[in-house]
């Protein structure tokens, strides 16, 4: 169950976003959020008066917010973007790891269940991919790389970061998370290498 201290809503979002994070969005019921938050049904309609999705959406972005702050922080204290970028696959790989490979990406499980007609959480899950792609995109730009090629390259890791947590989610093992990053990681080296020398005299 979620933490007590908190507020109902709070408790509810955190909650939605480890049971849709495990089970996805089709297989967690309301009555699931409801009595794994520990929050009262009325109170718990009276905060998410659209319901099971209007709390799928806080849930998404709530998951975002951490993956965006934790891929920040990998950045900010590495000796460079793409040593940054590949301790972020590490931390990725650690934490699918220690959940006994139930967890993963708070983002592409409700994803992959997105339909039409779920028009909310469909965008919230692309604005979710789209904040890690820029928040790479920035780094790689204020290393020297063009926008274009730095979008370009964001994307690019965040593909094969969701691709190798599938990977290494149904195999049981990490070793798809580190061996991306590992190549991630020198691709973006080279990037930064060729840039600096089409820099030169």
């Amino acid at each position: 169950m979620a933490p007590k201290g908190r507020g109902t809503r709070e408790r509810m979002v955190e909650t939605a976003s480890q049971l849709l994070r495990t089970r996805g969005y089709a297989a967690t019921s309301w009555r699931d959020l409801v009595d794994e938050a520990g929050t009262p049904w009325g109170s718990a309609h009276y905060h998410f008066p659209g319901g099971k999705e209007e709390l799928a959406v806080a849930a998404v972005r709530f998951g975002s917010a951490q993956v965006t702050r934790v891929l920040q922080d990998c950045l900010d204290t590495s000796v460079s973007v793409p040593a940054g970028v590949r301790r972020w696959f590490e931390f990725s790989a650690e934490a699918l790891g220690a959940s006994d490979y139930c967890g993963g990406c708070p983002v592409a499980t409700v994803a992959l269940e997105t339909t039409p007609d779920l028009v909310d959480l469909s965008a919230a899950c692309s604005e979710s991919f789209g904040a890690w792609q820029e928040t790479l995109t920035t780094a790689l730009v204020g290393a020297g790389i063009g926008r274009r090629r730095a979008k370009e390259l964001g994307m690019l890791a965040v593909a094969l970061l969701e691709g190798s947590l599938l990977l290494a989610r149904t195999s049981q093992d990490t070793r798809p998370i580190r061996i991306a990053g590992k190549q991630v990681e020198r691709l973006f080296a080279a990037e930064l290498l060729l840039d600096k020398a089409k820099s030169r005299p």
